[in-house]
């Protein structure tokens, strides 16, 4: 590599490096939204002692064990189903 191309590394690092800390801190808290929402979820879903299947980011189709994500009635939803291949979810 040319000295060029090193100078533009060099300068390249020393700009990013004083957004490192936000970039962090930024991170860390996505991570821990995701985490408490998803801690709550569960604790929602077994309080009410509900089986159901939760995609916290889909809103718009809820599924669940009986319905699956076009609303129609899910196949093979029951433990003593004599699918082969097991529950196909």
């Amino acid at each position: 590599m040319s000295s060029p191309g090193l100078a533009f590394a060099n300068l390249t690092l020393l700009l990013d490096v004083p957004q490192l800390p936000a970039i962090l801190a930024g991170d860390i808290f996505t991570k821990y939204r995701i985490y408490s929402n998803q801690i709550l979820l569960d604790t929602f879903t077994n309080a009410n002692m509900l089986s159901d299947i939760h995609y916290p980011y889909n809103r718009i189709n809820i599924q669940s064990y009986a319905i699956n994500k076009m609303g129609r009635s899910r196949k093979y939803t029951s433990d003593l189903s004599m699918c082969p291949f097991g529950v196909p979810y």
